[in-house]
């Protein structure tokens, strides 16, 4: 015999699809919900129903975007001399919060991996190396995590780069954990890894 209703177990089984919540992160969530009077469900079912529909990625950067150009592109107080290559929009924010980089990004949407059939031209790589023909920067900063997959995607676009750039190509330093992922590091832990950064060998 169930013990709750169907609705409240599908709502936690969808709500524990999501990654960092788990079974009683879930329950409490919609528990919360139900006991709440202000229509917060509401809120958040339309604000989710539109979250995709108004997101494209930005055309410059392949960040996430509502207009052409995303906000930090759309920015003139960005320096055009430093880019930083990153994997995901969520590195993009552990960055910024690290308040050390005035440059511009471009967002990869993942790294090599083999194992998952996640290839080179599976990511926004063309894209990059399309940038660099219209616009040079002094330094190309590759800010990826210290896994396995992100140091092949490292040493991959440091051959590549290579070919086409003929400017600085930095790492950050390793104050990074191996195995790490940017989202989830301090910012003292990746302010210094940034401020840190060493030419790419």
């Amino acid at each position: 015999m169930p013990l709750l209703p169907r609705s409240i177990s599908d709502a936690i089984e969808a709500l524990s699809d999501l990654p960092g919540i788990g079974t009683r992160s879930a329950e409490r969530l919609v528990f919360a919900l139900l006991k709440n009077e202000n229509g917060l469900e509401q809120k958040i079912g339309i604000t989710l129903q539109e979250l995709k529909k108004n997101l494209h990625e930005c055309e410059q950067c392949c960040h996430l975007a509502e207009e052409p150009l995303c906000p930090i592109c759309q920015d003139s107080g960005r320096s055009d001399k430093q880019l930083c290559v990153i994997a995901s929009p969520l590195d993009l924010l552990a960055l910024e919060r690290t308040h050390e980089y005035r440059g511009k990004y471009h967002v990869l949407h993942g790294v090599i991996s083999p194992l998952d059939r996640v290839r080179p031209e599976d990511l926004r790589m063309d894209s990059l190396f399309d940038r660099l023909k219209k616009d040079v920067p002094e330094e190309i900063i590759l800010a990826l995590s210290g896994t396995a997959e992100a140091d092949a995607t490292a040493l991959y676009l440091h051959d590549e780069l290579g070919k086409i750039f003929p400017g600085k190509i930095s790492r950050l330093a390793r104050g990074i954990p191996s195995g790490g992922d940017l989202d989830y590091l301090d910012a003292g832990t990746l302010s210094r890894a940034m401020l840190e950064r060493r030419a790419f060998d």
